[in-house]
This record gives structure tokens, C-alpha cells and sequence, in this order.
């Protein structure tokens, strides 16, 4: 049986760290963010990163190669020279190597997956619960407060810019980059419910989904 997943997606500053810390201690599985995703990706070989670099251009290349009814390239070994000359997306490149550190991580264990736009990379996993956290603008603005002491007019910025590179982010990489409820199982106002309960609420969930039910 596959291990199972849980994968947190959240507003800035809706406490998401907090609660995925917690969900994580009372069922006893690791906790993945993107610091930890990121550092695994730097240690992975040069010679295989090499590698994904030169896949992905050659799939970049061979994508735009028009073909006629009968199948056959126009132009034939067009995508050889385009794999050549075409420039590396980077950020579709560490996109890649960060979902199969994630797919690693997921097969070594059950385990929490914070952000990375995981729920869509295991969109079609049988035992993937997805979860979305958020709150109200000025709960998330006193919560960086708290966090970074720091003034309000700073947290306010810090929120909009935040907010700004996660939705760019998101809709790079997602399948619905601005439906905050399609492929995702449950919504969580953290503001409302606060840390403890929604780590209650979801531990429940995964127990009655994933352990109880085995």
C-alpha cells in the first residue's frame, strides 16, 4: 500500500508552518518545506542535474516541431539544433528537480509536504489529503507582527509582495493557479479555528483516512 501524504498550501501568515509542525508531532511524520526541498536539490549530483537540464530542452524543442498528417517532422532534426540553442528555463528546471526531491520524499514515507505546489504534483495520488490555510488580511498582517516584531506598515508590505510571488508561483506551476478550492480537500480558516484546532481537525482526518480505515 502507498505510503500517504499530506500536502499544506496556504496564505502567507496563516500560520501554516505552525500547523503543519503540530499535525506533524501527533502523527509522528516528518515535516517538508521549502528550505529542506531546496537543500536536497543543491545536493543532488551536478552530472544529474546536467542531465534534466539537457532532457528538458530537448522536450522544449521537440514540442514546437510542427509535423505533417502523415506524422513526420517538416523539418527533420529541427529539435536537435533548438535543444542546442534554446535557453534554460531555470525556473522549470528547479520546478522538476524540486517535485522529484518531493516524489522521494513521499515514497521514503508518509509525510506532511508544506507549499511547492504539491497537491498538484500528487493531484492523482490515492491517499494525498490537500489542504489549504487561510485567514483574514489583518489576522496574517498580526501575525507577521508577532512573528518579526515588526511594524504594521512593514507586514503590510511584506504580505503584499509574499502574496504577489506565491500567486505568480502558483500560476506557473498549477493546473488552476486561481481557484483556491479545485483540487483541494479541505479549507481552513486558521484565523477563525486557530492552530490547535486545525491540527486536531486534521490529524482526525487522516487517522479515519489513511490509518483506522487500513
Amino acid at each position: 500500500m502507498e505510503n500517504y501524504i499530506i500536502t499544506i498550501s496556504r496564505r502567507f501568515a496563516s500560520k501554516g508552518h505552525e500547523i503543519a509542525a503540530r499535525v506533524g508531532g501527533m502523527l509522528q511524520i516528518p515535516v517538508y518545506d521549502r528550505s529542506e526541498v531546496e537543500a536536497r536539490v543543491q545536493s543532488l549530483p551536478t552530472i544529474e542535474r546536467t542531465l534534466e537540464e539537457k532532457e528538458l530542452r530537448e522536450d522544449n524543442a521537440r514540442d514546437r516541431c510542427r509535423t505533417d498528417n502523415g506524422g513526420k517532422s517538416l523539418w527533420k532534426g529541427l529539435w536537435h539544433r533548438e535543444a542546442r540553442d534554446e535557453p534554460r528555463d531555470e525556473a522549470a528546471l528547479e520546478f522538476e528537480r524540486q517535485s522529484a526531491v518531493i516524489r522521494a520524499m513521499a515514497d521514503a514515507g508518509p509525510c506532511i509536504i508544506l507549499g511547492r505546489c504539491a497537491d498538484q504534483i500528487f493531484e492523482n495520488h490515492p491517499r494525498a489529503l490537500h489542504v489549504f490555510l487561510y485567514a483574514r488580511e489583518e489576522e496574517r498582517i498580526r501575525n507577521i507582527m508577532q512573528m518579526l516584531h515588526t511594524g504594521e506598515e512593514e507586514a503590510r508590505a511584506m504580505l503584499q509582495n509574499e502574496d504577489r510571488a506565491r500567486d505568480a508561483y502558483r500560476k506557473r506551476f498549477s493546473a488552476h493557479p486561481a481557484d483556491e478550492v479545485s483540487g483541494r480537500h479541505i479549507l481552513m480558516d486558521s484565523g477563525k479555528l486557530g492552530a490547535d484546532l486545525c491540527a486536531e481537525l486534521l490529524v482526525r482526518t487522516a487517522k479515519d483516512l489513511f490509518i483506522n480505515n487500513v
